[in-house]
Order: structure tokens, then C-alpha cells, then sequence
């Protein structure tokens, strides 16, 4: 079978591998779409994956299950997490399923961006959705990063009575737009340099955007709920200029690790702001974005700007990477 794994330089190339044999309590899912994450186009990140399979963002068919499988069958349309919780340790019982070491260890095999996909035992019985009917392969592919924002609005304890700027309008940025408006915000404002995403932010619900070629962020005004994409020191200093005193500062991105933040702790304390980080998602996060989704209470299929066939998938990457006109660029297998 077909796939796409990244190498040494970061570089992405499509591989001929064996498909894999499931086990007992597995599942072996035949891939429909998967999207490119914005960490699949990090260099430092996936240079730590170098000769795997990428692809977290799947969404596939069951056409093969093992004995002891329960809840599932051939012919299944399924959305399965990449990690999936014991749900028995300290950081389960206590919410906090990502740092769980089963959690933490767990994946799928051999990855998203694959032809067929095994979905291990753990991860088939504790992290993998049925795809309504009402909702689209494309569509399910949204599942996954729509829960790592409904996650970050967890742990920033957002609500819409507090006023929202989304700072960095790719999939997650629009996804944030969606949810705040999705619960009843009234001031929710996007920033981008990239004018086709500051367009696509209007459309997603923004009351407000904020062209930061022509003005910086921290000229903006103030704002209760800062969710801030970029994981870059850049980005966020200024965006932290831009919180407003008790509000709360989403770090949502992973940083490289030699990234480091200046900022004022007499000026942080006084304000009272908070700087809060958000990573990926849990089980309860993943089956409230697949009702968000399936509920229309969100839509999504307007942000899937190219598809691109697994063939393709240097190109398609070579797209994602290039935030002009495009937000979520697809693999799509037939």
C-alpha cells in the first residue's frame, strides 16, 4: 500500500509498505481523507519522526476486525484518535488523559496518511467514533482538530460573555472563530497577515479582523480570551500586550525548544493575566466535537480549500505550507 513518510530533512515522500495485520480487538481501517495538521509542516517537529508515517486526521471505513472486537464491524465509518488513555491512572481519573503513559505510547499503525490503517486494540475500545451519516468523510477528518480547540477552550475557561481574538487564522484559528460564535460570543476578532484567511475569518463569524501587516496585534485593544496559534515567541509577546487585565493568554501550538519568551512578571502580576497551554485532546474532547459537527452546530466543509490524492502528497504538502488561499488542504484516497 501507499503512504507518506517523512524523512531526516522533514521532507515527505510516498512509499510503497506492507499493509499491516491486525491482531485481536483491532481494527484495520481503509483510509477515505486525512488532513494535513500544521505540526506535520513543523521541521524541528518532524524531524523527530523521521522515517514514519504521518497523519493524525484520518477519518476511514472498517473492512477488516479480529476476534474480540465488540461495537464494530465491516463497513463501519470511523474516526479513530492517534492516542488513545488507560482511563484507570491518577491523570485519567484527575482529567488529564494526555499525559496518561498508555495515552502518551499509544498510536496508530502506521499512520493517518496511509492507504489502510490498524487501529490497536486500546485505541479501537476507547478513542474511536462512528461517523454519523449526517457528516462527511471530509468532514470527519475535522473531528480531531476541532477537539484540541474545544480542549483549549477548557482549559483557558473561555465563555462567551468574554470578547475572543484568534491570533493566526489557519484551521484552528477559523475552528476557534466557529466555537466562540457556536456558544454565543459577541466580540470576536481574527488576526492573520494573510489576507484570503482574514476574508475566510469574516465568514467563520468574526465581528472584527485585525490585518497585522498594516498594524500590530498589540495595537489591537484588549481582549478577555487570546488564542494564539503560532508557538512562536514572536507572535506571542505581542499578543500577550493585547490580553486584557484578568484575561487569559491560549498558548495552543507546540514551541520549538530553544524558543524563549520575554515578558514583564511585575506587569503579568498586576494585570492579572494568565498564560495557559493546551495539548491535543482527549476522549470526552473528541466526542464533543463529533456532535458539534454532526449537529451543524459547527460546519466545516467550506474550510477545506484543495485536495490533493495520496500521489500527490509532496505537492499537497508544499500547498499546506503556503497560507495564501489555502487553510485545510486533504489527502483523499479512493
Amino acid at each position: 500500500m501507499k503512504a507518506v513518510r517523512v524523512g531526516p530533512d522533514a521532507a515527505v515522500s510516498v512509499v510503497e509498505i506492507p499493509v499491516p495485520r491486525i491482531g485481536p480487538g483491532e481494527a484495520l481501517v481503509k483510509t477515505r481523507a486525512c488532513g494535513i495538521c500544521g505540526s506535520d509542516l513543523l521541521a524541528w517537529y518532524v524531524r523527530g519522526k523521521a522515517g514514519t508515517v504521518l497523519g493524525h486526521e484520518l477519518a476511514g471505513e472498517i473492512v477488516e476486525v479480529a476476534a474480540g472486537v465488540e461495537g464494530f464491524t465491516e463497513g463501519d465509518r470511523v474516526v479513530p484518535h492517534h492516542h488513545a488513555p488507560c482511563g484507570a491512572c491518577d491523570d485519567c481519573r484527575n482529567g488529564r488523559p494526555v499525559h496518561c503513559r498508555e495515552w502518551r505510547t499509544s498510536s496508530l499503525d502506521p499512520g493517518g496518511m496511509a492507504e489502510f490503517v490498524r487501529i490497536p486494540a486500546s485505541n479501537l475500545a476507547r478513542d474511536t467514533q462512528k461517523t454519523p451519516p449526517s457528516v462527511t468523510d471530509e468532514e470527519a477528518t475535522f473531528v480531531e482538530p476541532l477537539a484540541t480547540v474545544v480542549k483549549a477552550f477548557g482549559r483557558g475557561r473561555y465563555a462567551p460573555s468574554r470578547s475572543l481574538l484568534a491570533v493566526g487564522l489557519g484551521t484552528t484559528g477559523q475552528l476557534a472563530i466557529r466555537l466562540a460564535k457556536s456558544l454565543g460570543a459577541i466580540r470576536i476578532a481574527g488576526a492573520d497577515r494573510v489576507a484570503s484567511r482574514l476574508d475566510v475569518a469574516r465568514t467563520s463569524g468574526a465581528t472584527e479582523v485585525l490585518d497585522v501587516s498594516r498594524a500590530p496585534i498589540s495595537g489591537s485593544g484588549a481582549f478577555d480570551f487570546v488564542f494564539v496559534g503560532p508557538g512562536k515567541s514572536s507572535v506571542i509577546e505581542p499578543a500577550l500586550e493585547a490580553v486584557a487585565p484578568g484575561g487569559t493568554l491560549l498558548a495552543f501550538t507546540m514551541s520549538a525548544p530553544d524558543e524563549r519568551l520575554a515578558f514583564s512578571l511585575h506587569d503579568l502580576y498586576f494585570r492579572e493575566v494568565e498564560i495557559v497551554p493546551s495539548y491535543s485532546a482527549g476522549p470526552e474532547d473528541m466526542r464533543e466535537a463529533l456532535a458539534l459537527l454532526s449537529s451543524r452546530h459547527i460546519r466545516v466543509a467550506d474550510l477545506v480549500t484543495q485536495r490533493f490524492g495520496i500521489d500527490r502528497a509532496r505537492e499537497a504538502f508544499a500547498r499546506a505550507a503556503d497560507p495564501e488561499g489555502s487553510v485545510k488542504v486533504l489527502l483523499t484516497f479512493g
